[in-house]
Parts: C-alpha cells; sequence; structure tokens
C-alpha cells in the first residue's frame, strides 16, 4: 500500500547498549531490575495466565510496545521486545514489509557491532550478536520485527538442538524430506484445490482434493516423452506402488480424506517412489503447481520445489479473460473527501465510547441511524450520505460499550457474483481503491502506523481521542474509529497468544526431541516418559513395528472426554488379545508420524499433570537430560512484578 513498517532502530539500539553492560544474572530479580533500568512499566503477569511468563510496557513508538519475559524453573531464558509496528500477517505484502524493516534493523546492528555471530536469536531464526553476558538478536515474529535478549546458556542449548535437527534432517536424505513436505502439503490442500507436480518429458502426478476423497493422477506412458517409456516391469511396479493401471485416461488411485496423518504419509512416500520409479532422479528436477479450481494460486514454497515458471501467468490471463461480471469493469469509486470529512469530525467529539456516543455522532456528521438505539443490539447500522452504493455505518456495541464505528468509503465490488474466486483484474479494483484512500488520508493526517482494528489491521492514525483506521474489507474500503482504549485491551490479548504460542513451540521442540529418541531405538529398545509415578507412557520397538503403550493406572484415571479423544486420535481400546490402550506404528516411518506418535504419547500425562510437574525421559531405564518444556514462569513461581 505504499507505507513501510515503522521501526524503532533507534531505541532497539539503546536497549541492546543497557543489556551490554547490564549485571545478567538471569534469574528472576534480573526482571524488575532491567524493566526499571530500561525505564520500562513494573512487570506483570500477561493476563490471565497466572502460572506464566510476565511482560512490561517499553513505551517505544510502536503499536505493541511490550516486552515479553519468558524462563523456567532454570531462570530467565530470553526476553522478546516488539520493536515495529504491525501489518496483518496474514497478508504476504506484510510479510514482505517486515522483512525490509528487519533488514534495514539488521544493517544498523552490523554498523555498530560487526557481523552477527550466529543465525538465529534463543528460539528463533534471525540474527545475533554476542556480548559479555548476553546474546541480543533479531528476528520476525508473528506480525512484528522483535528484539531478543538471550540467557547465553539458552543460547548454546537451541545452537545445539538446531544443529542436532540439521544432522537429523540431512541424514534423510532428500526423497524423505520432500515426502514429508509433501504429505503435509497435502493434508492441507482445500476443498477444490489442485497439486501438480511435473518433471521433465512430461512425468507428472496431480492431485485433486475434493471433500471426502484425494485423487492422484499418473502421466500413462504413451503422454510421455519416448525416453521414459514405461515398460512391463515398471507396470507391476506401479501396480504395487497402489496406482490403477489407465483405461483411457492416466493412472489413479484416491485416498478418503478422513484416513488420518499415517495414511497421508504412506501416500507421500507411495508418491516420491513412484516419481523414482519413473525416472527422477531427485527433487530438484521437479516443479510444483497448486490453485484452488477458478481461484487464487496456492503457495508451494513449503514443498521445497521451485514453482512452475509458466502455468501461473497462463491461469492469471485466463481469469482476467473470463470475468464473470461486467459491473466492475471500471475504477472503483472511493469517497475519500467525505471520508476525511467524517474523521476530522470525530477527531473533534467528545467520546465517551458508550452507547449515548450513538445519536450524538451521528447528529454531528448528518446520519440517520436505521434501528432502535436502545434496544441493546449489538450492531446499529446508519444511513450515511456518502455517494456509494451502500452508503452505511454500523455502530458495534459490548452491552453499553461502543467497541467501533465502521463506514464503508467504496462502492461494493459485488464479490458474491464471483462462485470461484475474485479475478485478478476485480481484486484489482478494490486495491486501487484502498491506495487512493490511503494517499488521501495520509495527505490530510501524515504517515500511518500499521495497527489491529478491532479484529482487522490496517493503516492507522491514533491520537488521543481515537484511532482511525482504513480497512480493505471483503467487497469495500472501510474507515474504522476505535477507541483508544482498545489498543492497551487488544495488547493483552495478543501478549496472552505470544505466550502460548512461545508455549506451543516448547511443546512441539519436546515431541520432535522424542520423536528423534523413538527412531533410534534399536529392536526390543524402550523408550520411557515419566510424568510422576505412576504416570507414563512406554513406546517399545519390536523389529519393523514400534508400540506405544499406557500405563494400565494411568487410563484408569482418564476422564471419559479424554478417552474419546484418544480413540479419535488412533488410540487401540485394551480389550482379550491385548490388555494395554496401545498405538502401533510401522517402520520406516516419516518423521512427522514420528513426531505424532511422541505427541500421543505425552498428551493423556499432561491431563494429570499438575502445573509444576516436570516429565522425565528414560532410555532402556535410565534418565536422559532432554530438556521438558516449560510455562515460561521464571524461578519458583514469579507473578508479583518484582520478584
Amino acid at each position: 500500500m505504499g507505507f513501510e513498517v515503522r521501526v524503532d532502530i533507534a531505541g532497539a539500539v539503546e536497549i541492546v547498549g543497557a543489556a551490554a553492560g547490564f549485571g545478567w544474572r538471569w534469574g528472576s530479580g534480573n526482571v524488575g531490575e532491567f524493566a526499571r533500568l530500561v525505564g520500562w512499566t513494573s512487570p506483570q503477569p500477561v493476563g490471565t495466565l497466572r502460572n506464566g511468563p510476565i511482560f512490561s510496557r517499553t513505551g517505544l513508538p510502536v503499536w505493541w510496545d511490550s516486552a515479553m519475559f519468558w524462563g523456567s524453573d532454570r531462570g530467565l531464558d530470553h526476553v522478546r521486545v516488539a520493536i515495529s509496528d504491525c501489518p496483518d500477517p496474514a497478508d504476504p505484502a506484510g510479510r514482505e514489509l517486515l522483512a525490509t524493516a528487519l533488514t534495514r534493523a539488521t544493517a544498523e546492528f552490523t554498523e555498530r557491532w560487526g557481523d552477527p555471530e550466529t543465525t538465529a536469536a534463543g528460539p528463533a531464526e534471525g540474527s545475533a550478536w554476542r556480548f559479555a553476558n548476553v546474546f541480543a538478536g533479531l528476528t520476525i515474529g508473528a506480525d512484528t520485527v522483535d528484539l531478543l535478549l538471550v540467557n547465553p546458556t539458552a543460547q548454546r542449548y537451541w545452537m545445539e538442538r538446531r544443529h542436532r535437527a540439521a544432522r537429523r534432517r540431512a541424514a534423510a536424505g532428500p526423497w524423505i524430506r520432500f515426502a514429508e513436505s509433501l504429505a503435509g502439503f497435502l493434508e492441507t490442500l482445500p476443498v477444490d484445490g489442485r497439486l501438480l507436480v511435473t518433471a521433465p518429458g512430461g512425468r507428472f502426478v496431480q492431485f485433486d482434493a475434493g471433500p471426502e476423497q484425494l485423487a492422484g493422477e499418473l502421466a500413462r506412458s504413451e503422454f510421455i516423452d519416448p525416453g521414459w517409456y514405461y515398460g512391463p516391469e515398471l507396470h507391476r511396479q506401479l501396480i504395487e506402488l497402489g496406482w490403477t493401471p489407465p483405461r483411457e485416461g492416466n493412472w489413479t488411485r484416491g485416498l478418503s480424506r478422513r484416513a488420518g496423518t499415517v495414511a497421508m504419509s504412506g501416500l507421500a512416500l507411495r508418491t516420491t517412489d513412484t516419481l523414482r520409479a519413473v525416472g527422477v532422479g531427485a527433487p530438484t528436477e521437479l516443479v510444483a503447481d497448486a490453485w484452488v479450481e477458478g481461484g487464487p494460486d496456492l503457495e508451494v514454497t513449503a514443498l521445497g520445489i521451485p514453482p512452475h515458471p509458466t502455468s501461473r501467468t497462463q491461469r492469471a490471463e485466463f481469469l482476467r479473460r473470463h470475468a464473470v461480471s461486467e459491473f466492475d469493469a471500471g475504477p472503483l469509486r472511493v469517497e475519500v473527501p467525505a471520508g476525511i470529512g467524517i474523521a476530522r469530525a470525530a477527531r473533534a467529539f467528545d467520546w465517551t465510547w458508550t452507547r449515548a456516543d450513538l445519536d450524538g455522532f451521528a447528529a454531528v456528521v448528518g446520519w440517520k441511524p436505521v434501528h432502535d438505539t436502545d434496544a441493546g443490539v449489538r450492531t446499529v447500522w446508519a444511513d450515511t450520505e456518502l455517494r456509494v452504493d451502500d452508503p452505511r455505518a454500523r455502530f458495534l456495541f459490548d452491552g453499553d460499550r461502543l467497541e467501533a464505528v465502521c463506514v464503508t468509503l467504496s462502492d461494493s465490488i459485488e464479490s458474491f457474483v464471483y462462485d470461484e474466486g475474485l479475478p485478478a483484474d476485480v481484486l484489482a479494483q478494490r486495491i486501487a481503491a484502498q491506495a487512493r484512500a490511503l494517499e488521501g488520508f495520509r495527505a490530510e493526517f501524515g504517515a500511518p502506523r500499521h495497527a489491529v482494528l478491532g479484529q482487522a489491521h490496517g493503516p492507522a492514525w491514533p491520537d488521543a481521542r481515537l484511532t482511525l483506521g482504513l480497512v480493505p474489507e471483503a467487497d469495500t474500503v472501510e474507515l474504522y474509529l476505535v477507541p483508544p482504549g482498545e489498543r492497551d485491551r487488544r495488547l493483552i490479548i495478543e501478549q496472552q497468544r505470544a505466550a502460548h504460542r512461545a508455549h506451543d513451540r516448547e511443546w512441539s521442540q519436546f515431541y520432535e526431541e522424542l520423536a528423534a529418541l523413538a527412531a533410534d531405538l534399536a529392536d526390543t529398545g524402550q523408550l520411557t516418559v515419566d510424568a510422576g509415578d505412576p504416570h507414563r507412557a512406554r513406546i517399545d520397538r519390536d523389529g519393523d513395528l514400534l508400540r506405544l503403550e499406557l500405563a494400565t493406572a494411568t487410563a484408569r484415571e482418564l476422564s471419559p472426554r479424554v478417552l474419546k479423544f484418544m480413540l479419535r486420535d488412533g488410540w487401540q481400546h485394551p480389550d482379550h488379545r491385548y490388555p494395554l490402550w496401545h498405538i502401533d506404528l510401522r517402520l520406516p516411518a516419516l518423521p512427522r508420524d514420528l513426531r505424532r506418535l511422541a505427541r500421543l504419547a505425552v498428551l493423556p500425562l499432561r491431563t494429570l499433570m499438575p502445573p509444576q510437574t516436570t516429565l522425565r525421559v528414560l532410555l532402556n531405564g535410565d534418565y536422559l537430560p532432554v530438556r521438558a518444556p516449560s510455562t515460561g514462569v521464571i524461578g519458583a513461581a514469579q507473578t508479583t512484578p518484582d520478584a
């Protein structure tokens, strides 16, 4: 939209300078001490998470001016500080803007402190600079550029862990890595989604996603370059791999979309075996293309192979030639001057941000409420005098509290007439209308901020009375008027989400380490997860079989709801043939299936664990130094501001 992400590089440099000279002990006492040193607010628990991380307001001139302190009973691990405004994380353009902002900050850090020592800061990818008793790193978070101050001990742990993961991934080989990526991609392919993987000479596999079935096709021999002709031996091999010989079209196969994760992994493994059987030497020979039929392209980066060089351009041209409606053929009208007038009136209005503002502000700007304003309804519509096809505003309430006023500034693009998504030209109409509105508001109110406006993202202009913002809705460009206190309320929600993301990341890493241990089990080996006697789960290897078992005493204490979820996840109920809850996994298995087995081993135990329980891992009866996940709480259950 023509403006960059605001990033406070000077503020970040100042924080790093303070951190480099601070007497870090990496205990709970450092939290309040460092916050006071750099002028942050007194650290507080994150929302309702009393047994979790704590955060401070930093006062940096960015939308989420906050720092989260993450630790465990081992002490303080790292501090994450937002140093930029926040574009929409779902918008690819927003990620590009964040990457540009990260590049600018990295260049400044490099100029001051030289080249970074590592390509990661604590648990995040990025860059890190080493000081005497702290690592300072830069990374992209969920929707901001973040500064991380990392405990050197934690930094060493994360670097060693990355090296182990990289070695495991390299050892798996390129085809296993591709199968892993392919399984995940197919699992998330939307209905009417298509994936086409092509090799030279006309060889391809394609998957079409229906509501219930995933249908696969393999190019038949007659349709490919004679240099890769399928002979009788290859025909037999393809049949063994699960393909149905062609009658008129291509080779085919299918898989129910309810078959489960392991079945999808099996399909991906057989697909890679198929590609190798038809002469593909390595995944580097492949290109991919994916789209929703009649709709948008799908990003194929996750597959780890390049996108097809021409098909996207061809499909975009097809959409331009076959636009369904002529209604949107011209530029989309947007009422910029009138919107600026409304924004000026809103800045001058004496808001109480209660239901009483409805009649008062409507009178100031000449709107006419459509509903009974005293009815206590959630949304009250008002007719405006804007010259657009649906000239209305809506007042959004939570009880008596006014949450936002949303004003339609543009004509509608009538998206309902496009059954399979907006053609490129029509989408461009809305983007152009938003750009015109942005330029007009920028000229009137100055440079905008990337901000969160209620549930939406957009360019915003905050002041003491309210926050103005422009939001592209599905069909229109909207002006949002949001109370100034909404930013503080949403910050608590964002910090809670950040805490949950950090917590989930630690559990994911724990599952990955368990999965690696399970993969390395020798025949007759045992891997046990101990949540405190008598609650245990155990993975045994017997030849090419891994069997996960749950201790009888643990199973007896699980609630009916947990047992129901276990059955859904593939646990086998005890019966006369086998007396324990169990899951079997045949080898070889993809890494994702081993991670799933590890996760399923832990989940029942987690439902019975008190907050401070530490999981322990045993290999063949001996305890291993596997790092258990933390809640983020630092030291001894810190919940007070300066503990």
